[in-house]
């Protein structure tokens, strides 16, 4: 069980529209999904709303499972906060699930006018804006958001849970016809890397990146390595891609996120440290390879095994720890080629089988 019995059950034949609130950020709102497929099973005919930051919103748009996603602003205004409210009475949620609780979402929850709100115990006066607190007893990330669910007295999945975003046939088509351009020929073994993150605890040293695409290169002649770069990662990717042969080895740089997360669903593999484009993989559908540093994967790669994807963990003597800089990056440097390889050598025979 992922919590103990609610102290106040809610009948979930009684709910017609649901709300799910997650500001921010990518890994996570792709973390909250398997938590808004468990709310939408225990409500057959219900309708769901999506409330999250707007350079997020294109990764739900297209998804029908919602029927509206509503997208603010970072720093929403005091007028953009009104608008959004209004938006959300007019959908008029039955249920709202705020997955982040920070002061925002807080009054978000309670100012929709939804008679049940689930949110999180231990919060200050935030917690008073919630009928329902969740209780996780889980170390995934993915039951933690599981546990707002149980909280109302739904059932809800156990064992491990990959999440899934809807990616559309026209999306993955623009996609298709994108990499065509950058000389990507059609039926080529695709094979994505990303070697950015936000934090140095969490980068894979660019070098070791390039000599992993090698080894793809060596024992696959069909295969093409994709190699993604976000915002500000630009020097991270030409690292490595220097020296690649450039008809076998591309850089995806400044796609909108849709086509992104639609590239990664044309991946055999893909190949990520510990940030947000390692769970749109995995959502996307893609074996995904998780390069995890400091952060344990049993909390924040919870895949299972059975769906293709593999993490890659060191637990060195400091781990886990909850550090974005450090000076010590054993973490990072226990994690080898050779080991790495050793994982993604084995996805992509997988994926040749399949």
């Amino acid at each position: 069980m992922t919590e103990a019995k609610p102290v106040k059950p809610v009948r979930s034949s009684e709910v017609r529209r649901i709300l799910f609130v997650r500001p921010r950020f990518l890994g996570d709102v792709c973390l909250t999904l398997p938590a808004v497929d468990a709310a939408m099973a225990a409500c057959p005919g219900a309708e769901a709303a999506y409330v999250t930051e707007a350079g997020l919103a294109p990764l739900l748009r297209d998804d029908p499972r919602f029927r509206d996603v509503f997208s603010v602003p970072a720093k929403p205004s005091v007028s953009e906060t009104l608008a959004l409210i209004g938006k959300l009475r007019a959908f008029a949620p039955d249920v709202v699930f705020d997955f982040f609780c920070n002061p925002r979402s807080a009054v978000w929850t309670r100012a929709s006018g939804a008679r049940v709100r689930v949110g999180y115990p231990n919060k200050g006066w935030r917690s008073a804006m919630y009928t329902h607190h969740a209780r996780p007893r889980v170390l995934s990330s993915v039951g933690f958001h599981l546990a707002s669910v149980a909280a109302l007295g739904w059932p809800v999945p156990s064992g491990a849970i990959s999440p899934r975003l809807i990616v559309s046939d026209a999306v993955r088509s623009e996609a298709r016809a994108a990499l065509r351009d950058l000389g990507v020929r059609d039926g080529a073994l695709l094979v994505g890397m990303h070697p950015g993150a936000r934090w140095p605890t969490r980068r894979w040293s660019p070098e070791r990146f390039r000599e992993l695409a090698q080894r793809v290169l060596r024992e696959h002649m069909d295969a093409a390595v994709l190699v993604s770069a976000g915002p500000g990662e630009l020097d991270m990717a030409r690292a490595v891609i220097a020296d690649l042969p450039a008809e076998r080895v591309k850089l995806i740089e400044g796609w909108p996120l849709a086509r992104f997360v639609a590239m990664q669903s044309l991946c055999k593999a893909f190949v990520c440290g510990d940030t947000g484009p390692v769970h749109t993989a995995v959502a996307a559908g893609a074996p995904t390879l998780g390069l995890m540093s400091r952060n344990r994967p049993a909390m924040f790669f919870p895949y299972p095994e059975s769906d293709g994807h593999r993490a890659y963990w060191s637990h060195v003597e400091c781990s886990p720890c909850d550090r974005d800089t450090c000076s010590d990056l054993r973490c990072l440097e226990r994690l080898t080629v050779d080991g790495a390889w050793a994982m993604l050598g084995g996805m992509l025979a997988g994926a040749r089988r399949r």
